[in-house]
């Protein structure tokens, strides 16, 4: 049930990159055993046995150990003159710091990585610790093949690490759990969870041209689609300008989506939700969907809407937008660095904003959310250090987030002058959710009292963009409509989802079942091709009672079987 995720090159740094820092804790618990034991402390830094003695789990092994991994490349990675995947400062950091020396068994191209890893799973060759997906993880575990690591990552984990599984409340830890054992660790990357809900953008340039109020409810939104549509918002004197964005591939979360616009009416799409009896149902096939789907066929009936939006990918909407013939879309938190971007460098009387969902009925509409970890780092069954993959995330973790209150640059995070990014070599990369929510709180309070010299990496990038975009220099506009505006910029939006804990995560945590794997694309091909024949007035709404019962006999009754055999399991 993956959704695809829309790559946002021109952002660069401003989404990719970390902020957060904590202190390792020192207090935390471990069995003795006969491992090597870290210097300074009494207790082994083995895996878990009987006895727990308090230790730090940052100790440094005495004598070394190694651990064995592989890893996946690609055009990214680039390494300073010496430095190589298998000695870099990461290594020599483990190493010495540490004594834990990482051996990469094989690198190969991340095209290949899956390929390779299915021949090492298939003979039985695997690492001390990997990188997997939930369909390898779950094969894995199925085999015998994983450590449980339960205690492993109470007794290891720092605080902050702990407290990062806990940003999505815990779905990302619920997905690697299997028969009750945990046995892997979420790779959770930057800017998940509430960070990928959506939110209306809206030109307020031509709110104010046509006298509107901003939309308070999704009646109000239709009212500003239908002015945009047919109110010559541009003032060009043609009919040229649509009333709302919307992309042939609107079930999937890039610009000009509809997924924002039919959880305004309380429904979701693609995803799994537990029925009032408990059960798993799939969203894309309850009838509530047809009330969304017949008001979208009335605004194409009425030319509010592009009427060859069924050929139009994610790009000619953001040319759309760059032309000034769309003022109204729902779309994604890093899209105003990029579409909005666009239109207001193209013609800089063009203003946007961001609004939270609103609802059809009065009630808070709730953003669903995709899902937190599709990668997991996971322990072979019998390695000697099954504890080492956690400790080398704690390392991570206390280097990468605590050392960003450095000066820059962060030796362990970029070097911008080269281009050449360190942060990519460790083996173990698990982050922050918030990183960007974080760094857009932080830099408010700056704004507020005027002093960005505390400001820590990569709050400090937005600090200096929105301090040129107030001197007057308009090439920061895109820093203020994703960061800097408390009342309209994406993050601002997303800051209230996440204070007022909102938000529809998959009920679904587990892999592809046998016949997700097998029908689910044939099956989610007629169901975008059957809304969209629906909105073009092509089939009568009715025709969505046809496509549930189609989707249920080709394969769905089947899957939601599967779905609820392992949700079953894995409450």
């Amino acid at each position: 049930m993956k959704r695809k995720k829309l790559g946002v090159v021109a952002l660069g740094s401003l989404l990719a990159l970390s902020l957060a820092a904590t202190a390792c804790s020192k207090n935390e618990k471990e069995t003795a055993t006969d491992s090597p034991k870290p210097s300074g402390s009494a207790a082994a830094s083995g895996s878990p046995a009987a006895s727990a003695k308090p230790v730090d789990p940052l100790a440094k092994y005495d004598p070394p150990i190694e651990v064995t991994t592989v890893r996946s490349i690609d055009g990214n990675f680039k390494f300073a003159a010496g430095d190589s995947l298998d000695s870099n400062v990461w290594t020599k950091i483990f190493e010495k710091d540490y004594g834990i020396k990482v051996k990469n068994l094989w690198t190969v191209d991340v095209t290949q990585y899956h390929q390779k890893l299915n021949v090492s799973i298939a003979s039985g060759d695997l690492p001390d610790f990997l990188l997997v997906n939930k369909e390898e993880m779950n094969r894995l575990a199925e085999s015998g093949m994983l450590e449980d690591l339960t205690k492993v990552w109470e007794q290891y984990a720092s605080p902050f690490g702990k407290g990062l599984m806990q940003e999505d409340g815990g779905i990302g830890m619920k997905a690697a759990t299997y028969g009750g054992k945990l046995v892997g660790i979420p790779a959770t990357a930057n800017n998940g969870g509430v960070s990928t809900a959506q939110m209306i953008y809206i030109r307020t340039d031509w709110l104010q041209k046509l006298n509107l109020p901003e939309p308070k409810t999704l009646d109000d939104v239709f009212k500003v689609a239908t002015a945009f549509a047919k109110q010559d918002p541009d003032g060009n004197g043609k009919a040229d300008t649509y009333g709302l964005a919307i992309n042939k591939d609107f079930l999937d979360m890039g610009h000009g989506s509809l997924v924002g616009l039919f959880n305004s009416y309380h429904t979701f799409t693609d995803i799994w939700l537990k029925d009032a009896g408990g059960k798993l149902v799939y969203s894309s096939l309850q009838k509530e969907l047809k009330d969304p789907l017949k008001k979208l066929q009335e605004l194409y009936k009425d030319g509010v809407l592009d009427k060859e939006f069924g050929v139009k990918p994610v790009a000619k909407i953001g040319e759309d937008i760059a032309a000034g013939r769309i003022g109204l879309a729902f779309g994604n938190v890093a899209d105003g660095g990029v579409y909005q971007k666009d239109s207001h460098t193209k013609d800089p009387k063009a203003q946007w904003k961001t609004i939270q969902l609103v609802s059809n009925d009065g009630k808070p509409a709730i953003p669903q959310l995709s899902d937190t970890a599709g990668n997991f780092y996971v322990v072979k069954k019998g390695a000697k250090h099954p504890e080492a993959m956690v400790k080398l995330a704690d390392i991570y973790w206390k280097l990468y987030y605590e050392t960003n209150y450095a000066p820059n640059p962060n030796p362990y995070i970029t070097d911008a002058a080269t281009g050449i990014f360190p942060a990519r070599y460790v083996p173990v990369a698990i982050d922050s959710l918030n990183t960007n929510l974080t760094a857009y709180r932080l830099l408010q309070e700056a704004l507020k009292n005027k002093d960005g010299s505390k400001l820590g990496f990569p709050a400090t990038v937005h600090w200096d963009r929105m301090t040129k975009f107030l001197a007057g220099d308009d090439t920061m506009w895109f820093s203020n409509m994703v960061f800097g505006n408390p009342d309209g910029s994406s993050y601002s939006t997303i800051d209230k989802y996440d204070k007022a804990k909102i938000g529809q995560y998959n009920a679904f945590q587990g892999p592809a079942t046998p016949t997700m794997a097998d029908k689910l694309p044939t099956l989610k091909k007629k169901e975008i091709e059957t809304f969209t024949k629906i909105i073009m007035g092509d089939a009568g709404v009715d025709e969505f009672d046809k496509f549930v019962s189609d989707f249920k006999t080709l394969g769905g009754d089947t899957i939601e079987k599967e779905v609820n055999d392992w949700y079953a399991k894995n409450k």
